[in-house]
């Protein structure tokens, strides 16, 4: 926190009160730094420099001190350059390169990371902060700005802890949740809290903020492809720049291990990592009761065919884990249309009883795009330019409708690319929930939601990339930053894990975002151009396969609900909270059970909200 007025003293207690509601992220000790008007807390879980590696850290005269949660993967090559240039070093920490940067950069000093990271700087002298966050939203940050004082941390709930924030729901969010699926940047689900976006920092001095962004993703205009290469030369860039960044992500002073589905992604990263070390690979999967969400038996392929090392870790998602409901909504903070954290949970619970770190595979859909909506764009395109209303009336035949929602839906919506069309292609949205689903108070609040208040601002130049482009350059700056990062986030520290992206190292992503996308869909192959680079390091068997998510059943809709459920959906609960309309959601359910419409998703954010009320408004906490 940083109060304007420079002579105010910090509340001790009330720092410490902050920094350790999420001793979960840093189960292995905290640290404070605290002078006039300023006070930075810190959690932390040791990955590098075990010893000496405690933050806050600061420059040689102690006029700058940086607090920061994540990882700089290239400390390494920064820091032999820092100390040419004169630099001196106490700690062998990635995190005292960023002092250093700073004394040299400036707030650029953004610029030359490559890593994930949310971070902290008091520069003592200029009397200023700098918040700045990684590149896609990988790492979370949060902050609030009051009259007298600016309080930010990794999650809200430490701004809360404060006691200087007020609790005020945000409505836009509310009915932005159930129209688009998410809640965007800098929004979240409390009026007075704000989300520092991915590639932005802020800067607070003198009382006054600024934000400004410094990095986006650009794609090449069409017949711009790119570097003129041969599918053969992207391949082994590709490869090559992967294995880059998987030996990057593997710099750590504590064991290591990976998540592990069927499919591609993650194999990938298994097999790569195999690669590079001399030790076997702890990996995990996730298994269910219903075996068509079953996602397990991977590890046998890979050592069958490579000899990988690899230790294989299997647990069980069942209905009776349900329950982990109430915590993934605690950890995650902001509602969503999904219980599928669970799966996520249970991982990070069971890897951190044998490693700090896991690698992960995603990013790689949004990168390659991999996702079902690029066959569904690649079909609609030739009829894109018929009539709006011609689309809408062949979209509602209901065979049509009924056979190929996800196609009708973006078949129906407009035609130039942005978030609403980009919703309904994806299938995000609940287009049934506007007049029927919220309660009167919050579907006539003030503020409340509209379309042009959640549109995000595209690029220069966004109209020329292509829709193949664009709808990469949405799923990265909406869907992943703002669902999947957040939800890998708070599942892994949960349980004091770091989970890595080496997909999500923007040196790699930048490459990829040059490949033509008629090498990253070939025919109907998603991802084309991946499982090419990847032939050799992967079996046939897993190069060949489709994409499946890492997804649980809506378990408590169809039967008897779990007691917190039928608890939180009550007729009473909703009433005495106003979210929503009760008859509605008894609607909803009523045709969920009887198989007569698919109303899982929305159930599922009701219920997150309901329970978000709990957590965050009348300050419960999860068993």
């Amino acid at each position: 926190m940083v109060y304007s007025d420079p002579q105010r003293p910090v509340d001790r207690d009330m720092l410490h009160h902050m920094t350790n509601i999420m001793a979960h992220r840093g189960p292995d000790g905290d640290g404070y730094f605290v002078e006039p008007g300023v006070g930075l807390g810190f959690r932390r879980l040791s990955i590098i420099d075990l010893e000496t590696g405690d933050q806050p850290i600061a420059n040689e005269d102690h006029s700058v001190t940086v607090v920061c949660n994540g990882e700089i993967y290239n400390y390494q090559e920064l820091r032999r350059n820092l100390q040419a240039n004169g630099h001196r070093f106490r700690t062998n920490s990635d995190v005292e390169v960023i002092v250093h940067l700073y004394e040299d950069h400036g707030v650029h000093c953004v610029d030359f990371l490559r890593g994930m990271f949310s971070f902290a700087i008091w520069d003592s002298r200029q009397r200023r902060l700098i918040l700045a966050r990684d590149r896609f939203g990988i790492k979370p940050l949060s902050y609030a700005v009051t009259p007298d004082a600016l309080f930010f941390g990794s999650e809200y709930k430490a701004i809360l802890a404060s006691g200087g924030v007020e609790r005020q729901v945000n409505a836009v969010a509310l009915r932005e949740l159930f129209a688009t699926g998410f809640i965007l940047a800098p929004k979240t689900f409390l009026s007075t809290i704000r989300r520092l976006p991915p590639a932005h920092y802020l800067v607070y001095e003198n009382g006054r903020v600024s934000i400004q962004r410094y990095w986006d993703l650009e794609f090449p205009a069409i017949g711009e492809d790119g570097p003129r290469r041969s599918a053969g030369e992207w391949a082994e860039a590709v490869r090559a720049k992967l294995e880059e960044s998987v030996r990057l992500h593997l710099r750590s002073d504590v064991p290591l291990g990976s998540y592990l589905s069927s499919g591609i992604d993650s194999s990938a990263v298994a097999a790569l990592m195999s690669r590079e070390v001399s030790n076997p690979i702890h990996t995990f999967s996730v298994a269910f009761e219903d075996p068509e969400f079953n996602e397990i038996g991977t590890n046998r392929i890979l050592t069958d065919f490579a000899g990988y090392e690899l230790r294989r870790h299997i647990i069980t998602c069942t209905s009776a884990d349900f329950n982990l409901s109430l915590q993934m909504c605690w950890h995650r903070e902001d509602p969503m249309l999904s219980c599928g954290g669970m799966p996520h949970m249970l991982l990070a619970k069971l890897a951190s009883q044998h490693v700090k770190v896991v690698l992960t595979g995603e990013g790689a859909d949004e990168v390659f795009g991999g996702y079902p909506w690029y066959h569904v764009e690649r079909l609609l395109q030739p009829f894109i330019n018929l009539p709006l209303g011609v689309r809408r009336l062949i979209a509602n035949i209901p065979f049509l409708r009924k056979k190929w929602s996800r196609s009708t839906r973006a078949f129906a919506a407009p035609a130039t690319m942005g978030l609403a069309r980009y919703t309904q292609i994806i299938d995000n949205a609940s287009n049934r929930t506007h007049d029927c689903l919220l309660s009167d108070y919050f579907r006539s609040a003030p503020g409340s939601f509209s379309g042009s208040e959640t549109e995000i601002p595209l690029p220069k130049g966004f109209e020329r990339g292509g829709r193949f482009a664009q709808l990469q350059y949405l799923d990265i700056k909406v869907r992943l930053s703002d669902n999947i990062t957040k939800a890998l986030d708070a599942a892994s520290m949960a349980s004091g894990l770091e989970a890595r992206v080496p997909f999500l190292d923007h040196e790699f992503v930048e490459l990829c975002s040059r490949i033509p996308p008629a090498l990253k869909m070939r025919g109907l192959q998603e991802k084309h151009i991946l499982r090419r680079a990847l032939e050799g390091a992967l079996p046939p068997e897993i190069l060949q396969r489709k994409k499946r998510g890492l997804a649980a059943p809506y378990w408590p809709w169809k039967g008897p609900l779990p007691e917190f459920v039928a608890d939180a959906l009550s007729e009473g609960r909703l009433y005495a909270k106003g979210y929503f309309n009760p008859p509605y959601v008894r609607h909803m359910l009523e045709q969920h059970r009887n198989v007569k419409e698919e109303f899982g998703r929305e159930l599922a954010g009701v219920l997150n909200v309901q329970i978000w009320d709990d957590l965050f408004m009348q300050g419960c906490r999860p068993l």
